[in-house]
């Protein structure tokens, strides 16, 4: 049993790496039931729509992006984001080239990622990890495709127990947890402080993590929705790293067939001693890091009944707060 997460809540979703988003590019998805795509509209910018055009219903990934708008594949009217409402059905006659308002969706790029937000009567207040200045950072990208349920993904960044039998990891002292201020009316999110000491036979990321640190980490894990970040000092090594979960199936998937599109986002900050060396060698030791988790929760099917976990009751608790996207009726 998962108490009360929900599958897809309401929240923000990292949907694609913002560079491999080029100009009058198309992506398409859908997130709780509410298709959508997203585009780079010939100026640059970043729209996000309701994937069905209000005319007749074409999906417009099989459009084309001219100017601001999509030209819808079937009859070439521009769709144009612009509404906060679901459009309404189109009952005049239409022509090729003329311009019908579609429901908008809240996208924007952060950490090099592209953000996209669901229809929601409320508009997102406080965008994702907002306490990061990505622009004083150097970042560096990757993606993968998971076999395993984003909320087991989630939930072992908080699993206190498995730092050790995974990571070789013993945490000293208790962590600590604080909840971030509510975003609007909607819980925003929390973060995890704690320390740990690396122990031997972890292999050789955690030898050069000993090499670096003097055997100790100070770590801070923050939540927000379905993507968590970690910050890291190791000595005088500061890192960041973001990695962000995309549900790829219906919520009545069972859990162990469940698939996960994972992105993660690397950052040392750019005023760093060798800033790029140590960009390199960040993506490496998070990269071997994450490869351990992927083997555990792979094909997982979590229970969470009776866990005695304080990381895993936190993160539970907070999870269970969140609303859940809304389908169209």
């Amino acid at each position: 049993m998962t108490p009360n997460w929900k599958h897809y809540p309401q929240t923000w979703y990292a949907i694609a790496i913002a560079r491999q988003l080029k100009p009058k590019q198309i992506l398409s998805g859908q997130l709780g039931g509410l298709h959508y795509v997203v585009y780079r509209s010939e100026s640059g910018s970043l729209k996000a729509a309701d994937a069905f055009c209000p005319h007749m219903g074409a999906h417009l990934k099989g459009g084309s992006v001219v100017q601001e708008a999509i030209a819808c594949g079937l009859h070439g009217c521009h769709i144009i984001p612009q509404s906060q409402d679901a459009a309404a059905p189109v009952t005049q006659a239409v022509q090729q080239g003329c311009c019908l308002a579609t429901r908008a969706w809240h996208v924007i790029e952060r950490f090099g990622l592209v953000w996209l937000y669901p229809p929601a009567p409320q508009a997102p207040a406080i965008p994702p990890f907002n306490m990061v200045n990505e622009h004083d950072h150097l970042w560096t990208h990757t993606d993968r495709l998971i076999a395993a349920d984003w909320r087991a993904m989630i939930c072992n960044g908080f699993d206190i127990s498995h730092m050790q039998t995974v990571h070789q990891r013993q945490i000293v002292g208790e962590p600590q947890f604080f909840r971030l201020p509510d975003s609007g009316n909607r819980p925003q999110g929390f973060y995890m402080d704690y320390q740990s000491r690396v122990l031997e036979h972890g292999g050789w990321s955690s030898a050069v993590i000993q090499k670096l640190s003097g055997g100790r980490l100070a770590l801070r894990h923050t939540c927000i929705g379905t993507a968590v970040m970690v910050q890291s000092k190791v000595g005088a090594f500061q890192t960041t790293g973001i990695f962000a979960t995309l549900p790829q199936d219906a919520p009545d998937t069972p859990p162990e067939q469940r698939r996960t599109r994972a992105f993660a986002a690397i950052a040392v900050p750019k005023a760093a001693p060798y800033a790029r060396a140590q960009l390199f060698a960040a993506r490496m030791l998070y990269l071997a890091f994450l490869r351990k988790d992927f083997g555990v929760v792979e094909n997982m099917r979590m229970r969470l009944d009776g866990v005695a976990d304080i990381g895993v009751q936190q993160v539970s608790a907070f999870q269970s707060e969140l609303a859940e996207i809304q389908p169209e009726p």
